[in-house]
């Protein structure tokens, strides 16, 4: 069983928009948002993007969304000159997929789109805590709430993320562990091979 998707999905999907030169294609994230959200995209990926923001919008603090995002993603100082918060830049993004949704219907989700990791929250949670050698406190602290507030599952693929965007070096060991916490969540075959380069290095 697999989810809709091979590679990422949700609010981490939106994540790789927003790498180092992501303004050369779009004037503001406004409009790299709504580049992304275009037509022929599969509303289940809309339908996974608003769930995830909305999930972080409701259950986290301000300062704990803008340490969650800007950890994901490769742009420095994100918020502040044309997005005044996080919890704008989540309802935001509620709203452009509130708006997009109504073109193609809100499909109904398969049951490993439906995994929200609970079952493996305490071992998420302990592997996020692990990460003190490579990433921040701060972040430790974030992720593990984002694991409690939200769903193991998000915390999970924000940790990737923030891997892949600090560069950190990971053990052989700890990348079987995300491999097989992957398989259980029913990840597709590219999510968690992205920071297989981090191994080692």
């Amino acid at each position: 069983m697999r989810r809709f998707t091979e590679d990422d999905f949700g609010l981490t999907w939106l994540m790789n928009s927003f790498h180092a030169d992501w303004s050369n294609y779009a004037e503001s994230e406004a409009e790299a948002l709504r580049t992304v959200l275009h037509e022929d995209l599969d509303p289940r990926q809309v339908v996974s993007l608003r769930r995830d923001a909305y999930l972080l919008s409701s259950q986290l603090s301000e300062t704990s969304i803008v340490q969650l995002w800007e950890a994901g993603v490769e742009v420095p100082n994100f918020f502040g000159r044309r997005l005044p918060s996080g919890r704008d830049w989540m309802e935001m993004i509620i709203q452009e997929c509130d708006r997009w949704l109504p073109q193609g219907g809100i499909p109904s989700l398969r049951e490993a789109d439906l995994e929200h990791g609970f079952n493996h929250s305490e071992e998420i949670q302990n592997e996020i805590r692990e990460m003190t050698d490579v990433i921040s406190v701060d972040l430790v602290l974030g992720l593990t709430e984002c694991a409690r507030l939200c769903t193991p599952d998000l915390a999970f693929r924000i940790l990737l993320h923030a891997l892949m965007c600090s560069g950190s070096t990971i053990s052989e060991n700890r990348y079987r562990t995300f491999e097989r916490i992957g398989t259980e969540l029913y990840y597709g075959e590219f999510l968690v091979s992205k920071v297989q380069h981090l191994v080692g290095r």
